[in-house]
């Protein structure tokens, strides 16, 4: 899939692989997030900072799905349901975290964002959810690879044969 892989090492292409699928994911839930958001606000009227809430936990379930399949690829490796259950919670935390930064960046910059800019209400809440989506990437990305889905957290439940 991707091109990189032939020049560089085993490990730093893996690694640049799964950032590059972590982006496609988060691009994903970003979508999922502004697009539930601007539905809310625009089409019903919602205050943005009630949608907001909404999209982020849509867009959080979203992203965790892809996210054990695709980008850290934890499926084939943790089937029992009490591993999931774990997995979901540590996921969990470092989503309320990660959510709770872009939360709150968003709703900082909603504030301070001068309506004239923009010459309209509309676009200032997905612009805000592009900034407060952008800080929190880098939070949640060193979470989920380092503690939702690392791979010592999985219990080993079969004999290595």
């Amino acid at each position: 899939m991707f091109e990189f892989r032939r020049n560089l090492s085993p490990l730093l292409a893996a690694r640049l692989e799964r950032v590059a699928r972590f982006a496609m994911t988060g691009g994903i839930g970003f979508v999922v997030d502004v697009g539930l958001l601007s539905f809310l606000t625009v089409v019903f009227d919602v205050n943005p900072y009630v949608a907001r809430v909404f999209a982020i936990l849509v867009a959080m379930t979203t992203t965790w799905v892809i996210n054990r399949r695709y980008t850290f690829k934890v499926h084939d490796r943790v089937t029992e349901t009490r591993d999931v259950v774990a997995e979901g919670g540590r996921y969990g935390l470092v989503a309320v975290a990660a959510a709770l930064v872009n939360y709150a960046v968003y709703a900082a910059t909603l504030y301070s964002l001068p309506e004239y800019i923009l010459g309209t209400d509309d676009l200032s809440p997905p612009l805000a959810a592009v900034v407060g989506s952008g800080v929190a990437m880098f939070f949640s990305y060193y979470g989920y690879s380092r503690f939702a889905f690392r791979a010592g957290a999985v219990t080993a439940t079969r004999d290595p044969a």
